[in-house]
Order: C-alpha cells, then structure tokens, then sequence
C-alpha cells in the first residue's frame, strides 16, 4: 500500500493514518525521515512507537540536532534498521512504483540542514510527485540544473511555502500541474510566503494549488495514469 498525506502539523501521522490504514493493519513497510526539525522527525516518533515498521530512510543528520538522540532511541526501542540514503539511490517499491533520491548529495556539504534535507521522487506510470521537504534556493539550483530530471506531476512545496524556497527557476524546470503546501493554521512564521503563492498560482492556476491551513488534510490517490485529489474541507 503506498500512501501520501499532506498534514497540518507534526502530529499528522497518527491520525492520518489512523483514518487511512484498513482497520487492523498495523504495519508499515518503511518510513522516511527527511532531516531531524522536530516539524518533520517528531511526529514520526509516534509512528515508530504505534506502528510495526519495516525500515526507516533517512538523509543527512546530524548528531549535534536536539532530535538526534531521541530518534536514535526511537530508533532502538522499536528496533527499525535505518537506511542512509543520497543522491542517486533509488528503491523499486513494487507494482510499478519507485523512488528516486535526488537530495542530499554524498558527504556533508557544509550547507545548511535544510539544503540537505532528503528530497524524493516517487513515480508510478506517468504520474509523479516531488517531495521536497524544507529545501532552499540553494539546494532548489542545484536539483534545477539537472533539467528534466525533476519534472513532476506534483509538487510538495518546499519549506512550508517559505519565502526562501519555489524559486521561479525551480518552479520552471519541475513544471507541476498541482501543488500542496503543507502549513500550519495561523503560524508564527507567516508561511506561506504571498510571492511564494503568486508563483505557484501561475504555475497550476487556482484550482490545483492546495494548502493544508484552507483544506485540511490532503490526500492525493493515483492509478498510474489519472490523478484524483481528497481533502477533508
């Protein structure tokens, strides 16, 4: 079963997957932590502890990041083998799906944690999505200049719709017919960033540009040729 969710918050995955998952399933073949930001790591940790999980994949992390201990024990108490992946891994997940790593690069860059944050492409027929995590301009020029390399049906938009992400290069060269951005209601951040929203919208036009603080929770379900859109308001 391969399923994808854009939550409004940390605590999404349970409950997402409480509402998704067939009643009595507690498995699941792996999750994937993009980097240690307790917005995207601490929710997993939930999983972890509810959840039978095969395997964990992760990207760059570093041991001096206030998450990194209590993933590691996470890790242990569930006893979940972790997987560290770069660019240019890739995984067959079965029935015509795979995944490709496209960020980080091998080795530390010495960038910032979000530069190195574990970017996905998923594939599935003709359909594909860009999971992007909380990557910057920097590392968005870097995927860009591979070209075509990105272009994808669906864009999970970088960084919450940060201003400091969705460059106009990058929006070109991944040309998604639908993105989602995945904020907070009412955050203290300010996300997403107005320009930010402006570029998305001339991208996708209004109708294919979700955002989890208007729809709630937004799940996107594909037969490898069609593309359908779920969500909760």
């Amino acid at each position: 079963r391969y399923w994808w969710t854009a939550g409004r918050s940390q605590t999404a995955p349970i409950s997402s997957l409480d509402g998704a998952m067939p009643n009595g399933d507690r498995s699941i073949d792996l999750v994937v932590l993009t980097h240690l930001d307790s917005d995207h790591s601490r929710g997993l940790l939930d999983v972890l502890d509810t959840y039978e999980v095969g395997a964990a994949l992760s990207g760059a992390g570093s041991p001096d990041s206030v998450m990194y201990a209590q993933w590691q024990a996470g890790l242990a108490r569930s006893d979940v083998e972790v997987v560290s992946v770069h660019r240019g891994y890739s995984l067959d997940l079965g029935s015509g799906v795979s995944a490709e790593v496209l960020n980080p690069g091998s080795g530390s860059s010495g960038v910032s944690p979000n530069n190195e944050a574990l970017v996905l492409r998923v594939s599935y027929g003709a359909i594909s999505f860009l999971l992007t995590a909380d990557i910057e301009a920097e590392a968005e020029a870097v995927l860009a200049a591979r070209g075509s390399g990105i272009q994808s049906t669906v864009l999970k938009v970088g960084h919450h719709g940060s201003k400091t992400s969705s460059t106009a290069g990058f929006l070109d060269a991944v040309d998604p017919a639908a993105a989602v951005i995945s904020v907070g209601e009412s955050n203290s951040f300010g996300h997403p960033n107005t320009e930010v929203v402006e570029r998305l919208l001339r991208q996708t036009g209004l109708n294919n540009l979700y955002r989890t603080d208007r729809d709630g929770q937004v799940e996107f379900i594909t037969d490898g040729q069609e593309l359908w859109v779920n969500t909760e308001r």
